[in-house]
């Protein structure tokens, strides 16, 4: 399994039903385009489905793979588990004090610790990006998350926290009465006929609600179908409307919801000469800022890959490292080094590192999937896939409109 930040034969099919027969020819392109796209990084599955049928998949050797560990993807199915638990009023709603299930936070500023800031990623908790770091070392991930530090003040500012979706694994045993695997078992899983691989844990037997979740891709666009019918599955509410609603609100960032991300239709993103006062107030090296400083100057980029791209020039060979180790673990994103416009929200995803996806496109009734297994080792260059939820976006064509 991957535990860092981040040709085969050509096996897809297109069915018969494609798009209900896609109504225009750049469909169709986009269509072929997203599955050979999908081979050549690498990927071990990609399955499409609208109105619950499948469009088109991609099997890395013509075969469906078993589950696969969603990595950070887990996060959006564990945001499932804590709905539910509040639609069964087990969680009083997503603003409840996390020392109702921690007394020992009741003290300072841990106090103010909702559940909503744990999915949200605005807890303030002290957390390193890099997950081999302090979490999987750690013999109980709970108890991690419990002693950290408050290094920023609850309900402010942004910072993806692994540490702090850790601790929702504990808050959902207690409400729950069950384990959080066995919870899920029992309950979501059972119902939708989801035959998940074991569940990831730390030595003290907490499964990790950041990642360690694995499913098979066409169980991942179950949860995806799940989230496009608002909660039904099969012609039964498993969870109420209003509850899955609001794991896709835009929270502190725009892009953000409660585990689940937001993504646009389009984002722009230009030069932002005032980025680079904050690195420094960061303390990010002066020799990275000064790279990006100079090598961004400027510039206007159309979307998510051609912006990666800049910044991988800026930073030149060892960009990855620098990124994830001088930028993304000062809070620091590439979204935030630029200006950014980004157009009506078109769509909802889970993704994970290494390009683990699930997108779900409202408007447009479609579901859509990418798996890889790396099986430990880091992703090479390309292989994370950077704009599928773009080329999901193209299939969709003019039906991707704005869903909310």
């Amino acid at each position: 399994m991957r535990k860092l930040l981040g040709m085969a034969v050509i096996g897809f099919l297109v069915a018969s039903t494609a798009l209900a027969a896609p109504s225009s020819s750049s469909q169709k392109l986009a269509l072929e385009a997203l599955l050979k796209r999908s081979e050549a990084t690498h990927s071990d599955a990609m399955v499409i489905w609208q109105d619950g049928r499948e469009i088109g998949h991609y099997y890395k050797g013509g075969k469906a793979p078993g589950p696969i560990d969603l990595m950070s993807v887990t996060k959006s199915v564990v945001a499932l588990g804590v709905a539910q638990l509040v639609a069964e009023g087990k969680i009083k709603s997503f603003d409840q004090p996390v020392a109702d299930f921690y007394p020992e936070w009741r003290q300072g500023r841990k106090k103010n610790i909702t559940i909503r800031m744990l999915m949200n990623h605005t807890s303030g908790m002290q957390n390193v990006m890099n997950a081999t770091v302090e979490i999987y070392p750690a013999p109980d991930a709970i108890q991690l998350a419990l002693a950290a530090e408050i290094v920023g003040t609850p309900g402010t500012d942004p910072n993806y926290n692994n540490k702090a979706v850790n601790l929702l694994a504990g808050i959902i045993e207690k409400a729950s009465g069950k384990p959080m695997d066995v919870f899920f078992r029992d309950g979501l899983f059972k119902s939708m006929d989801i035959k998940p691989g074991p569940w990831e844990k730390d030595k003290a037997g907490h499964p990790y609600g950041m990642a360690g979740l694995p499913l098979t891709a066409a169980d991942l666009g179950k949860i995806g179908q799940l989230m496009l019918d608002k909660g039904q599955w099969r012609g039964k509410q498993l969870l109420p409307v209003n509850v899955v609603d609001a794991l896709s609100q835009p929270q502190a960032e725009a892009s953000m919801g409660l585990l689940w991300w937001i993504d646009p239709a389009y984002r722009h993103f230009d030069y932002d000469p005032a980025v680079f006062d904050v690195l420094r107030k960061r303390g990010v090296p002066e020799a990275t800022t000064l790279a990006l400083q100079e090598g961004l100057r400027g510039v206007h980029f159309d979307d998510v890959e051609t912006m990666q791209a800049g910044i991988a020039k800026a930073l030149g060979p060892d960009h990855k490292d620098a990124l994830r180790d001088e930028l993304i673990s000062r809070g620091i994103g590439p979204y935030r080094l630029f200006k950014m416009t980004a157009g009506p929200t078109a769509c909802i995803s889970g993704n994970g590192d290494g390009g683990q996806y699930v997108v779900v496109l409202p408007s447009a009734k479609i579901v859509t999937v990418r798996q890889i297994d790396a099986e430990g080792s880091q992703e090479q260059e390309g292989e994370d896939f950077e704009d599928f939820v773009q080329r999901v976006l193209a299939v969709a064509g003019p039906l991707a409109k704005a869903a909310h």
